[in-house]
């Protein structure tokens, strides 16, 4: 304990520029140790905060992880996970963008594990991924109160770690590149779910509630945040990416790629146990494919059918009639959704977010920007003994689309 150590880390979201930040041990467990920043605001967590959160992590959170993606890599063989928590990621954002787009909780640099990358100086050359500190004055950013630090960095453990195993599963034992952002974000926004269910009576059952007001319970505090980020994106797909291949990713892509993990799971694992669950999320993780083929590759359907099926099942699951490919196992989310808006309209508007436009059938005329793996809906009515319509799907000049950009049209009768 009180061990002193250098490190380098990133400070800005691209590591374009690093500090060197130092750090001493402040809690040590037997998965995991953790470091805090020296220059850490006054009003932080203390021994016994840091305690509990390194207990969360080693005996609960280390666990889950591993069960459901697969072992970490260990080249620092030192047998544990080093988290340091540091003014560095509070300063990723400034103050006003904190307080209007949020803020970065915690990230893993690839690069830390990354054989190529050993020589360089940035690289901490071991298993380290980083969180922000309790800063109740506002000195770095936006203000983080203790409490919020103790209710949110077990919730960025499970995340980061996650994409820690993803990269040594992927690039240290397969010898392949790391997983695809918008892949690799679904699956740790995942984790975040399975952290929550660890502290519900039965963790594989479906979810029906989640209790915000006024204070979140401890298992809904996992996922709440990814239940926003979804449904930030059921209420505008056409203006958000499921395949974001760049940067870091908006809140609603990440909400979409945390929903397409969940009904992979549900539609493809081998039954509807966690263990059944587990045996298909380490299949992903533990592979030399990456993305699109590496969906196909597990599920054994083109991705092309999964994504496309996907899109259908965020409308009508839950819905009367709606055929099992097209419905979540694990979430009720028209119930949640409506519990959602009940308990706080004003973040949640609509009792379902999803709501497509609607017109009769044979005066359809719609022209938008399909977004890679998203999409757009539209309700065609059509009235009893109705002889039937044709549907054109062309290009915006109305000639054929070029089959380069494989667009999908989707089409379900509901009655």
């Amino acid at each position: 304990m009180n061990t002193f150590r250098t490190f380098q880390v990133c400070a800005k979201t691209d590591c374009s520029r690093f500090d060197q930040v130092g750090a001493r041990v402040r809690a040590l467990k037997t998965k995991v140790a953790i470091y805090v920043d020296t220059l850490a605001p006054a009003g932080g967590l203390d021994s016994t905060a840091l305690d509990s959160i390194a207990n969360t992590f080693d005996q609960r959170l280390y666990t889950i992880d591993t069960a459901a993606f697969g072992r970490e890599s260990d080249i620092d063989s030192n047998s544990v996970v080093l988290v340091l928590m540091t003014n560095t990621v509070n300063k990723l954002v400034n103050a006003s963008a904190c307080n209007t787009s949020g803020f970065v909780a915690g990230f893993f640099f690839g690069g830390d594990l990354d054989p190529t990358f050993q020589n360089d100086s940035r690289s901490n050359k071991g298993e380290v991924f980083y969180s922000i500190v309790a800063d109740p004055g506002g000195t770095l950013s936006c203000s983080h109160s203790r409490s919020q630090v103790e209710q949110l960095v077990p919730v960025t453990f499970i995340h980061e770690f996650q994409h820690m195993i993803s990269f040594g599963q992927h690039v240290l034992v397969h010898g392949t590149n790391g997983e695809v952002l918008w892949l690799n974000e679904g699956m740790s926004h995942y984790a975040e779910e399975l952290g929550g269910r660890s502290y519900a009576s039965t963790a594989d059952a479906p979810v029906n509630d989640c209790i915000v007001n006024p204070v979140a319970t401890t298992e809904c505090g996992f996922y709440i945040g990814d239940l926003l980020d979804a449904y930030d994106y059921l209420d505008s797909t056409s203006t958000h990416f499921l395949l974001k291949t760049a940067g870091i990713g908006s809140l609603a892509e990440r909400g979409a790629a945390w929903l397409f993990v969940r009904y992979v799971v549900d539609r493809y694992a081998a039954g509807s146990t966690m263990a059944d669950w587990n045996t298909l999320t380490r299949a992903l993780d533990g592979t030399a494919q990456t993305g699109a083929q590496n969906i196909a590759n597990v599920t054994g359907d083109p991705f092309t059918t999964v994504v496309s099926r996907w899109a259908l099942a965020n409308y009508v699951t839950d819905q009367a009639g709606a055929p099992p490919e097209l419905q979540y196992n694990s979430w009720r989310l028209h119930a949640v959704y409506s519990s959602l808006h009940t308990q706080r309209p004003n973040t949640f508007t609509n009792f379902y977010p999803l709501a497509p436009t609607i017109s009769a059938g044979r005066v359809v005329n719609l022209s938008a920007t399909l977004r890679a793996g998203s999409g757009i809906y539209h309700r065609a009515t059509q009235p009893p003994g109705d002889p039937g319509f044709t549907l054109n799907f062309t290009a915006s000049n109305g000639g054929p689309i070029n089959p380069a950009t494989l667009p999908r049209l989707n089409v379900i009768r509901l009655q």
